[in-house]
């Protein structure tokens, strides 16, 4: 079994690590354990009743709380962590451990999965796990995995009816500006009247359409600076603006996983925003897939 033993990120990153495996698993009939998803599992049903959010979908025996799955990854994790400083690969257990955020293993790959042993467990630690074909082949299913709860879903739904009523394309805006410590993001910190810019500049893309706006940020944002267009701010809560940015028609933000995730479970065209001089052109909208 190949067990996910770190956190490389927030909610999008886990997604992309956690979508890369299931789409090899299905592939290579193998099991997959997520012990790193405790925070997130209850949003799915296919991992709340699981201590290990595991792949194929599978009730625990034992109950499933936040407290318990906490546990166990921090025992998995700390398990992983010894065995890569003591070097340690054991008949039972071993650990493969990814140190930058460039570095990346196929686990399609024929040598990696010629590796891996029927009765030992194999620990991840690191962010760039990927199986492209995999993923792109199994899509439909990875996306029936991830499907939120109901009562999450009930509520992108009312989001989605206000922010379409009187528009003819919705076009979702994420906002990134409340995660400022990190270098790569501050690098896309692009303040709210530059968006309002781009808006515009989307709106002159469809002249002959009713455009209207979806606008989800991690920062409290003034509506004034809104006022001159059709908007609906999402509810902020973090599943519930990801699914509903997948409700869209075309999405725009920053580089950002939660963006990405959203495009590739709604097929909606995204438009990376790169640099703050960025102009929108309809060519710059693709489908993106959780591999980048």
């Amino acid at each position: 079994m190949i067990v996910v033993a770190n956190k490389p990120g927030q909610l999008g990153n886990m997604l992309y690590v956690y979508s890369n495996l299931i789409g090899r698993a299905i592939e290579s009939n193998l099991k997959i354990a997520n012990t790193a998803l405790d925070n997130y599992a209850d949003m799915f049903p296919a991992t709340a009743g699981d201590l290990f959010c595991r792949f194929p979908a599978t009730k625990s025996r034992i109950r499933s709380t936040p407290r318990r799955r906490r546990f166990l990854y921090h025992v998995v994790h700390f398990t992983a962590r010894i065995l890569s400083k003591l070097r340690l690969d054991l008949p039972f257990i071993r650990q493969i451990t990814i140190r930058d955020w460039r570095s990346e293993i196929n686990v399609g790959d024929p040598a990696f999965l010629a590796s891996l042993k029927p009765r030992q467990l194999l620990l991840l630690r690191g962010w760039l796990f990927r199986d492209i074909p995999a993923l792109q082949k199994n899509a439909d299913a990875i996306r029936e995995f991830f499907r939120p709860r109901e009562d999450y879903l009930e509520n992108v739904e009312a989001v989605i009816e206000r922010a379409r009523k009187d528009v003819d394309i919705l076009v979702g805006v994420h906002i990134r500006q409340g995660i400022l410590y990190y270098a790569n993001v501050r690098q896309y910190f692009y303040p709210t009247v530059r968006y309002a810019e781009m808006m515009d500049e989307i709106v002159r893309l469809f002249p002959e359409a009713r455009v209207g706006f979806l606008i989800c940020s991690d920062w409290p944002q003034d509506p004034e600076l809104f006022s001159r267009f059709r908007f609906t701010f999402g509810s902020h809560h973090l599943i519930e603006d990801m699914y509903a940015f997948a409700r869209c028609d075309y999405l725009i933000g920053p580089p950002s996983t939660f963006t990405v995730w959203a495009s590739f479970y709604g097929n909606v065209p995204l438009n990376v925003i790169r640099t703050p001089d960025q102009c929108q052109s309809r060519e710059d909208f693709q489908v993106r897939l959780p591999s980048d």
